[in-house]
């Protein structure tokens, strides 16, 4: 009887112990609580982990690895432009008195030379002030031969001392009264040494270029009638012209006067031209917020035509590197923007967190735990973030 007792109390523990060890259905055999490793394994391969990918998957998402370069993306901005005429080498002509056109010596884009006859016009007026100038002039002339005669006499004790007095007042008054009237003419802008000396009559006047450029426009034609606040010529010389430039607000660090600039214009192809900046404004416009800049721009063959629109390099004359990464190696994780580092097997990599700074040209200054001349994933980061995170659901969903 103890035997069969003993043989039975031996198979319920067999029975229970068994029991206990078997796996809930749809656990695997073993320990049904062995789930740890597997979070762990999810959390490695998650967000600040590394990330193991086959060379097949390498090559597929075209992942580069270079080393980090060291430069200034702001070495050269690059920023819309206007090319306009600059207004100290443009004139617009016109006469300064009431005037009659006779005829017009120049046409549209013709080139002309500083001091060249542009057109002759007529004035009644003019030739009114022309002739008084003569008749002033004449009577000067006689005045002045009578003052030398007298005081001549007066020192040979000839002439009394009262005749000498009287012609030396005439002359005197005579020549201010000839200065007045060469004052006059020159306010008509007429140079009084060749009042009477051209072959056409008193009231003709000659517009002359006062530099060296092209006529722009010409809007008179003979017989036409020009008032004094007319300025129907204009010449412009376009050797030189202004490059008005929209910079942003972060260039002001980067922009100063001096600064060498380049000019491209897509109706020029493979043309550049080169200036320098003498001009920064000292005010952001209020509605684009941006910074204009003005820069004077080489243009002797005259390409350069004014209203142009192209886009002006500013050349940054910091020596300073900083590490710089194209723009699409930096991607966001969550709140953290990360580059790719190559890890410690073949094949892994792990995002490092950095600071962006200057963009420019498709390239962005950063900033963090990683050094010039270290390797860095240049190309394929999207593909390697989006490795990332698609693990960091599926191991959010494991919980």
């Amino acid at each position: 009887m103890k035997k069969i007792l003993l043989i039975f109390i031996v198979s319920v523990a067999v029975i229970l112990t068994s029991c206990n060890n078997t796996p809930k259905e749809g656990e695997p055999e073993g320990h049904a609580t062995e789930e740890a490793p597997e979070t762990e394994e999810h959390a490695e391969e998650g967000h600040g982990q590394e990330v193991h990918i086959t060379p097949e998957q390498v090559k597929e998402m075209g992942i580069v690895v270079e080393p980090l370069k060291g430069g200034l993306v702001n070495s050269k901005i690059q920023r819309p432009a206007t090319v306009k005429f600059n207004p100290d080498k443009t004139v617009k002509m016109g006469p300064r008195i009431s005037a009659k056109v006779e005829k017009v010596q120049v046409d549209l884009g013709d080139n002309v030379s500083k001091g060249q006859a542009l057109a002759y016009l007529s004035s009644v007026e003019l030739g009114k002030i022309k002739a008084d100038y003569l008749g002033q002039l004449s009577h000067f002339q006689t005045k002045q031969k009578a003052y030398q005669r007298e005081k001549k006499l007066y020192g040979e004790k000839i002439s009394s001392e009262a005749d000498y007095l009287q012609a030396k007042a005439e002359f005197e008054n005579a020549r201010a009264d000839l200065e007045s009237s060469k004052a006059t003419l020159e306010l008509f802008g007429i140079a009084a040494e060749n009042v009477g000396n051209q072959d056409y009559p008193l009231s003709y006047f000659v517009l002359n270029s006062p530099l060296s450029g092209v006529v722009q426009e010409r809007n008179l034609s003979p017989g036409q009638t020009l008032s004094p606040n007319s300025t129907p010529i204009h010449i412009v010389n376009n050797s030189e012209m202004w490059v008005m430039v929209d910079a942003y607000e972060r260039d002001i660090a980067y922009i100063q006067t001096g600064q060498a600039i380049s000019l491209t214009v897509k109706s020029l192809p493979g043309k550049v031209f080169t200036g320098k900046i003498d001009w920064i404004s000292n005010a952001l416009d209020p509605d684009s917020r941006t910074l204009k800049i003005r820069a004077v721009v080489n243009n002797k063959k005259g390409l350069l035509k004014e209203g142009m629109y192209g886009t002006a390099g500013i050349i940054n004359n910091e020596e300073r590197k900083n590490p710089i990464i194209p723009v699409d190696a930096v991607q966001k994780i969550e709140t953290e923007q990360v580059v790719f580092i190559p890890g410690d097997e073949e094949g892994s990599f792990k995002p490092v967190e950095v600071i962006t700074g200057n963009e420019n040209n498709g390239w962005v200054e950063i900033a963090g735990n990683i050094k010039i001349g270290e390797p860095v994933v240049t190309a394929g980061a999207f593909d390697l973030m989006s490795t990332v995170t698609s693990k960091t659901r599926s191991a959010a969903h494991g919980h």
